[in-house]
Parts: C-alpha cells; structure tokens; sequence
C-alpha cells in the first residue's frame, strides 16, 4: 500500500468517527439549559411496550452514568427522582430526561467491622426506595443500610431524617426498601413488617410479621397506596401481592410459590417495586420474569408485558417503578443501569389464567 492510498484510508476512518461522534452528540445525547444527561430517544415499539427514552446518566460529574438504580419517582411537574444506589446519591431529571441536578454522597451509619462511622446528614449507604410528597414537594429516601429515612427539600438541601430511636413497634429498627408518602404518612417496607410513620417521623403503627400466611411477609420490597387507602404491599420472597385495610387488616392475595426448583405455575418471578396506577390498577416490577404486571385492585391479573434484554422496551432486573398521572410509566432497570420511560399501547384487559 502506497502513502497515499494509506494516508486516503485513514482520513476516510476519521471521517467516519467524527460522523458518528456528531450523531451520538446531537442525536442521542440531547442538550438543553439544566446540563443536558444521557439519553437515548425512542419510538421502538416492543409488542404493547412504547419506549419513549431511556436515561442512562447525568452525562458529567463524577459519576456520568447510574449503576444500579433501584428506585423511581417523579413529582407535580414530573420531574424525575432517580435512587442511584451504587452511588449513594439520588439523581433528578425533567420530564424530557435531561439532567437537573443530584444530591448525596457515601456515609455509613453502621460500617463494616474495622471502618469508622461516617455519616453525616445527607450522605447514603445504599439508597433504595425513593417517594415525594406531592403536598410539600419534599423527597423521602430510604437509607437502607443507614436503617432510617432521609428527608430532603424540592432543591435536595438536607431537613431531617427517623427514627432517631425505638419507635415501639415489632421491630427496634427499620431496614427500609421501598417506602410510599400518602396522605401524610409515609408507609415502609421492613424486612417483616409494614412500618408507618407520619411526616414527621412520629411512628403511628406497624403490622405483618415473617412468614407465608395471609397478612404475614419475607422482604417485602414494594408498597403504594390507592385513592381509598388500600395499602398494596410486593412481599417478594413470598412471590405475591398483599392487599390491606388502611388499618394494616389483611384483604386478599395474589401470587404464591409454586414448586422450588423453577418457574412452574408461578405468577411472579420476583415482584419488588408497585407503584397504583392513575386507573386504580397496581403495576409491579417483576424482577425475574422481567416484565410489567398489572393487578387489579381486587387482585386479579389483568396484564403482563415485557420481555429480558437490553434494547429499549426490555428489561433486564426491572426494579423501580412509577406509573404517573399522564399513564407514563418510569422503570429503574438495575442491570441495564438505567431508567426507561414507556407507554403500554393498546392496553386492554385481558383474563388471567391463575
């Protein structure tokens, strides 16, 4: 090969990247005034599943891009709260996914044997479940391996955080996942309880305790509330959703192991985040069976969409969900370590087969 067929061979691969640099950079990561993020657009439609975008990061800072979101929630002018647990921060993004602005940085309450405490007010250890108090705007995390809940302000300045101390429930402590904020109270996922506190920490009441039975649980990791005050309660390694009185007085359930060695006759691979849904149905996040479930609120099965993979409308470890006022639906994927937005097109209610 001669100089100049070398040197032509060469500009020509230039050529070609700096192409598909540009792309990438007014394409797929689109700017705007809050410092832009990561996001890939879509209109990939995946059976029911719309996939409007995906965010992948805040595209600058230390951290560019999640690892490990586990939790979702957005407020009043849907903006979107993102729990970024192997960070220790929490994320906030617009209504489009561009990047807004994050709070939070790594503290240990309770560290490993040999490591000194260091957590301060406003620092993480494993940040989970993520909820906003649509009266307030304030943002409740749950600081799980911290064993509180965190309170921040609309701007994610620190305000306070609880229990400070035994609240006189079952349990001495909280392990919180997931939490809900409803109507003044917020509503925590322990390990085998249901804890409810008001806004301000004040514990109010608890029930549950571990087991298979009706109105017992084994780490549940997802709870909402509907309109009439229903507390619906993801008991994962139950593999079932629990429905309660606002009292905490069990309802009725749906889903049940099945066999142990496989998938067999099960309805949930593993259910963890749930989020009510503006039609009063129940949305959950089936980690294992990666895929979107929708229960009525009298316990049937009405849906089931998804699929595993790593293309826009798949999953892979679908976690968190938030389903908004508009029918958006918000999905914390922890192995594709990113958020996606969807629409289920088409929805109609179909029979369950349990």
């Amino acid at each position: 090969m001669n100089n100049k067929i070398f040197y032509r061979t060469v500009l020509v691969i230039l050529i070609i990247a700096l192409g598909a640099l540009a792309y990438i950079y007014f394409y797929i990561i689109p700017k705007n005034g809050n410092g832009g993020g990561i996001v890939f657009s879509s209109s990939n439609n995946v059976g029911k599943i719309q996939s409007l975008f995906a965010i992948y990061g805040p595209g600058k800072g230390k951290y560019p891009r999640l690892e490990k979101p586990m939790a979702v929630a957005t407020d009043k002018k849907s903006n979107i709260y993102v729990t970024d647990s192997a960070h220790n921060r929490v994320v906030v993004f617009n209504s489009k996914g561009d990047f807004m602005f994050e709070f939070g940085k790594s503290g240990a309450a309770f560290p490993d044997p040999g490591q000194k405490a260091n957590w301060q007010p406003g620092t993480f250890n494993y940040p989970y479940g993520i909820d906003i108090d649509q009266d307030t705007g304030h943002i409740f995390v749950a600081d799980m391996l911290n064993k509180r809940i965190q309170i921040f302000d609309s701007r994610g300045d620190f305000l306070d955080w609880f229990p400070k101390k035994p609240f006189g429930g079952m349990a001495d402590e909280i392990f919180p996942t997931d939490i809900a904020v409803k109507n003044g109270k917020v509503y925590v996922c322990n390990p085998y309880q249901v804890v409810v506190f008001d806004t301000n920490g004040k514990f109010i009441r608890d029930f549950g305790m571990p087991g298979s039975g009706d109105g017992q649980f084994d780490r549940p990791n997802g709870i909402d509330v509907g309109k009439d005050g229903t507390i619906y309660v993801a008991d994962s390694n139950n593999l079932r959703l629990q429905a309660f009185t606002p009292e905490g007085k069990f309802k009725w359930t749906f889903g049940k192991k099945v066999g142990m060695n496989n998938n067999d006759g099960r309805e949930f691979g593993l259910p963890r985040n749930i989020s009510v849904g503006p039609d009063g149905n129940i949305y959950i996040a089936d980690a294992f069976h990666f895929n979107i479930k929708v229960i009525t609120p009298e316990g049937k099965k009405i849906a089931e969409m998804g699929k595993r993979g790593v293309d826009n409308g798949t999953f892979n470890f679908p976690n968190g969900i938030e389903v908004t006022n508009d029918k958006t639906i918000y999905i914390a994927e922890k192995e594709n370590n990113r958020v996606q937005a969807l629409r289920l097109n088409g929805f109609v209610i179909e029979e369950s087969e349990s």
